[in-house]
């Protein structure tokens, strides 16, 4: 028989999307957060059905107009404050709010909900200097602040080294240089952590060689990785800089040739764990990208992570098939059974929820 205290530490280990701009008893992240403690939200600008319906439209739909025309949790700053100051309200321990706020095109704090343009990352690295970023990066921290979101899901600090990949086309890396991305990087956390909010090094160990997009289709790269993308991960982290790290859903065979890495043991708890000695939060990336939901069932992956080292399991809740109101509680019962069934542990789930109380208390 599960504890009531274990299933609270469990819940805390899930952080999920929810399609509302506002908040109502009856809403199913409501539920998950008084009835069940649950950890995380993650929040968006955009409703991922509803772009790809309006893209089959116009093909040229903008992200700012995708913004305007399928708004998800971000509308403008007076709805946001009230949805984050009302998620935290429900909350016994301090929730973390979280969004993908990189600068660029990945912005979901955008000029649609009356946010400024952001500088993408490419463009400040091209630029290099540190002062620069650490500007630009002070003013999203400083959005963040005062909106109630306390976890930005960045740096990318993967290198610049495939023009086919999206890391590239998107303008989202600072560079190819892992010096130079670590400068960038590093300005970017410090200027965060001086507005209170924390921030994640993505995505571990580098994906940036990866031609194939992961929200889609496999991406193997075990021809295609270069030993120097991990430096700007094992340099920050050995400089206490890495308050969270997200895994990358890459494949690399040389790795391991069973498991995308968000899923590897070898790479999470071997090379991450005991090799850079990276002792903090890991989060997956999103559970439910094509990389992952080809393979694997919402429950296995669930319990494949957190086997693998995840603390934090990320999804989404914003795929191409829309919104799950039972996304919460799948993944919930998915770890309870595991933990029954002896696939997880005690230990597992105690460890986990110790790094990711020591994360909040920086937070509360």
């Amino acid at each position: 028989m599960i504890s009531k205290e274990l299933k609270e530490k469990i819940a805390q280990m899930i952080m999920v999307g929810f399609p509302e701009a506002e908040l109502a008893e009856e809403c199913p992240i409501v539920r998950a957060i008084k009835n069940y403690s649950l950890g995380g939200v993650i929040l968006y600008n955009i409703d991922l059905k509803c772009y790809l319906d309006e893209q089959k439209k116009k093909a040229d739909l903008t992200r700012n107009e995708a913004a305007r025309t399928c708004p998800k949790n971000i509308i403008s700053p007076d709805q946001l404050q009230a949805l984050t100051s009302g998620l935290q309200k429900y909350s016994r321990v301090p929730l973390l709010i979280a969004v993908d706020q990189e600068g660029g095109i990945v912005s979901r704090l955008g000029p649609a909900a009356g946010f400024p343009e952001t500088p993408t990352p490419q463009s400040l690295g091209e630029k290099d200097a540190p002062a620069l970023t650490a500007q630009a990066a002070e003013a999203m921290a400083k959005d963040l602040q005062l909106n109630g979101i306390n976890l930005n899901l960045a740096p990318v600090v993967d290198l610049d080294l495939n023009a086919a990949g999206l890391i590239s086309r998107n303008g989202r890396s600072f560079g190819s240089d892992p010096k130079l991305v670590y400068r960038h990087a590093k300005a970017f956390i410090l200027a965060h952590r001086q507005q209170g909010i924390l921030t994640c090094l993505k995505h571990f160990p580098g994906k940036g060689s990866a031609g194939k997009d992961t929200h889609f289709e496999v991406a193997d790269v075990t021809s295609l990785y270069q030993p120097q993308e991990i430096h700007p991960f094992s340099w920050l982290i050995e400089e206490g800089l890495a308050d969270t790290v997200m895994t990358s859903h890459i494949h690399h065979l040389g790795w391991d040739k069973k498991f995308p890495l968000t899923l590897s043991p070898k790479i999470l708890r071997i090379l991450l764990r005991e090799k850079i000695g990276y002792q903090g939060v890991v989060i997956s990336d999103d559970l439910q990208m094509g990389a992952i939901v080809k393979r694997f069932s919402l429950e296995e992956s669930c319990l494949l992570a957190v086997e693998a080292g995840v603390d934090i399991l990320l999804d989404s809740n914003n795929s191409p098939e829309g919104n799950d109101p039972d996304l919460f509680l799948r993944m919930f019962e998915a770890l309870i059974k595991g933990f029954e069934k002896k696939r997880i542990s005690k230990s597992m789930i105690e460890t986990s929820h110790a790094r990711i109380m020591e994360l909040k208390r920086r937070i509360s």
